[in-house]
């Protein structure tokens, strides 16, 4: 999900957590330009800002999230995962040279643990469970000598958070591995770190509140306690499609569909200012949504047309909406008293493996028919 087991991703979200350095300004008109999907512009943007302000602690990484973000928007899964590695092997000595330069000050550890913790974001991606828990150990390392020192830089927390929660839900041989690193495997604790950041951090809350309406809303199963988040990055950035499906699908789970439309219907603007490859990801991921809304409204037909397509059209780079497809599908043909085809589909999302309440609510539901009004 633009956002959803993104552990390493949210490194990011850590470039300001003080806004006193030179070249502030124009970095922050980067980021914003990013968040609301202008891309190019946002890399113009940071382009000039590492030239005019080389040691501005943030402006490094920013850099590699902006040229991340627009590789995303327009290359092969392949071709993102070489500029994210090479961008990071640049910017590593740099980042050496700073903290040394500047040792009294902790945010350039802080961006220096970020930079080696974003690597964990590729093999993330490829379902290296260990790799991404080794790469993103690495990082965190450093962000935990920082949170430590410096308790007051609650951007910190939401690294931190993420690794607590992700080890908690995992398997004992990945809570064992954690606790040979000397971390939390709770995913309580992870909640409540990310929470921190989501509510006081001052850069972080972006990312926060995107994780977190990820893991209520596919993890958690507690679509209520997404839908302020969702809100408040909809407010914010009106532009950023993944942030308007959050909010969509938070609205249609808690059973306000006259709202749910009107975000669809901002959808269906926003989807048209897109790059191909965007919409050959958000297409799907917006159909889903589509069938979600006619589960909701009783149209069990129409739901299964819609599933039908976000399943034959899938192509995002993390399968946890397929999954949800998958569960939606299964659960409408059991409404529809097809089930075999129920059982198909619990199967099919099963065999995601993504840590998911899809592949929980499949397995019981292979089991026991979906009935709920």
């Amino acid at each position: 999900m633009n956002r959803i087991i993104i552990a390493a991703a949210v490194f990011l979200s850590l470039i300001f957590s003080n806004n006193y350095y030179r070249g502030d300004s124009l970095i922050l008109e980067g980021v914003y330009a990013f968040y609301n999907y202008e891309f190019d512009r946002s890399v113009i943007i940071l382009d000039k800002a590492r030239k005019e302000f080389p040691d501005h602690p943030g402006v490094h990484l920013i850099w590699v999230a902006s040229r991340w973000v627009r590789s995303q928007a327009n290359n092969s899964t392949i071709q993102t995962y070489k500029i994210l590695e090479n961008d990071l092997l640049e910017i590593q000595p740099k980042y050496e040279e700073l903290s040394i330069k500047y040792k009294h000050d902790l945010n350039y550890k802080l961006y220096q643990g970020s930079a080696i913790g974003l690597g964990a974001r590729i093999t993330l991606g490829k379902k290296q469970w260990l790799k991404t828990l080794y790469r993103s150990y690495k990082g965190l390392s450093i962000i935990e000598d920082v949170a430590h020192t410096s308790p007051e830089i609650l951007d910190a927390q939401l690294p931190i958070g993420i690794v607590n929660y992700f080890a908690g839900i995992s398997n004992p041989f990945l809570k064992w591995a954690v606790k040979i690193y000397g971390l939390e495997a709770s995913k309580e604790i992870g909640l409540e770190k990310i929470t921190v950041a989501a509510e006081n951090g001052q850069w972080s809350w972006i990312e926060a509140k995107a994780i977190l309406c990820n893991l209520y809303l596919w993890v958690e199963n507690e679509p209520l306690l997404s839908l302020n988040h969702a809100k408040d990055l909809v407010e914010q950035f009106p532009n950023n499609y993944y942030f308007n499906l959050l909010y969509c699908e938070s609205l249609i789970r808690n059973n306000n569909l006259e709202q749910s439309r009107k975000i669809l219907n901002q959808m269906e603007n926003i989807i048209i200012t897109l790059t191909e490859k965007q919409k050959k990801w958000y297409v799907p991921y917006q159909n889903y949504e589509k069938a979600l809304l006619s589960f909701y409204q009783g149209d069990y037909n129409k739901t299964l047309g819609l599933v039908k397509k976000t399943i034959e059209d899938y192509n995002g780079e993390l399968d946890i909406i397929l999954g949800n497809a998958y569960l939606l599908e299964g659960m409408a043909n059991d409404k529809l008293d097809k089930r075999n085809n129920a059982r198909n589909s619990y199967n099919n999302c099963i065999e995601l493996e993504n840590f998911s309440m899809a592949i929980e609510l499949s397995k019981q539901y292979l089991n026991q028919p979906y009935t709920k009004d």
